[in-house]
């Protein structure tokens, strides 16, 4: 086979020859004012709205995500506060437990049943005074008689 059987071939073909005018009428239209094709300024248009809603897409998203950061920061600030009065209020119910209890000895619940509780003083031991007695501390129960 010949390498130059196919351009041989092409060249045998007619030529493709314009209409008669063709030339004239093309530069009398680019001559014209205002008859300029309105496709590229359409695709300009196109491109231009494409692009705003691209904005607006990733704009709504951010203000989406900080938004929700904002909410969460919030519920979290509500959330120290709360913790915080609970804390205040504790720590003024325990200076109060110890404002109004005052000094106190120590005391040892040696045993007891049901009925009775046998409770030992051990202030009384330190101090130096008297073998303490044992009290005995009724329960208040519906069940004792």
């Amino acid at each position: 086979m010949n390498d130059d059987y196919p351009r041989e071939t092409i060249r045998e073909l007619p030529r493709e020859r314009a209409r008669l005018g063709f030339t004239a009428r093309v530069l009398a239209r680019l001559d014209e004012p205002g008859t300029a094709p309105a496709r590229p300024r359409r695709a300009w248009a196109l491109a231009a709205v494409l692009a705003l809603c691209a904005v607006a897409a990733v704009g709504g998203l951010r203000w989406q995500a900080e938004n929700r950061a904002h909410r969460r920061a919030e519920t979290a600030r509500a959330e120290l506060a709360a913790m915080l009065r609970e804390h205040a209020r504790l720590a003024a119910e325990l200076q109060a437990l110890r404002r109004d209890s005052g000094p106190r000895s120590p005391v040892v619940l040696v045993g007891g049943d049901e009925r009775a509780d046998l409770v030992i003083d051990l202030g009384r031991l330190a101090r130096g005074g008297p073998a303490p007695e044992p009290g005995i501390r009724r329960t208040s129960s519906p069940f004792v008689r």
